[in-house]
């Protein structure tokens, strides 16, 4: 069974329902990000705009770039950003296999989105073209019978794109792994 975007209302009881804490750990998940007041971060496959707005919470003068590249999902991220306190979060529109990341990105946040990407080759080359030396890229998906890309596949097919591991956070949320890497020098 796939999920449908045509209707973000419907998945917003998912998404930010009250549970996600216990089923995901999200403040795990954002301890693990070591975020600074500055940083700039794009939230890949930002769906509803969960975690863009708990960025928001988090960042000062940061920026956050809420992508997606679901029509639907646009809209009603557009809609849910529109309020003046929410002026540092900007919407992308991307491309299925081209994640559009803006050159000040120092962060690439794609939580639970990389199941769906179909041509993830071409999305990590894409998105490795688009970031700068040292950008951490974050991806939080799950693991064990939930998964459709398993974990050691997503490490191989991040490091043939050219990006270093740092971290491959197997243990620290129920259902999910982290696994954070970063552009290299090369």
């Amino acid at each position: 069974m796939g999920i449908s975007f045509a209707n973000p209302e419907k998945l917003t009881e998912i998404f930010d329902g009250e549970n996600r804490e216990e089923w995901q750990k999200t403040s795990y998940i954002i301890n693990k990000l070591e975020l600074t007041p500055n940083t700039v971060i794009a939230d890949v496959g930002a769906g509803t705009g969960y975690f863009s707005n708990i960025f928001s919470q988090h960042l000062g003068n940061g920026k956050i770039y809420s992508i997606d590249c679901e029509p639907n999902m646009v809209s009603y991220l557009k809609n849910r950003f529109s309020d003046d306190s929410f002026s540092h979060v900007n919407i992308i529109h991307s491309l299925f296999a081209d994640p559009c990341i803006p050159s000040d990105v120092d962060m690439v946040f794609v939580a639970n989105t990389y199941r769906f990407i179909t041509d993830r080759c071409t999305f990590l080359n894409n998105l490795f073209q688009q970031v700068k030396t040292q950008t951490r890229l974050v991806l939080v998906d799950f693991k064990g019978s939930h998964a459709r890309v398993s974990p050691n596949k997503a490490l191989e097919e991040v490091q043939q794109a050219g990006f270093e591991i740092l971290n491959f956070d197997l243990t620290g949320c129920p259902d999910h792994y982290i696994l954070t890497c970063q552009k290299g020098d090369s």
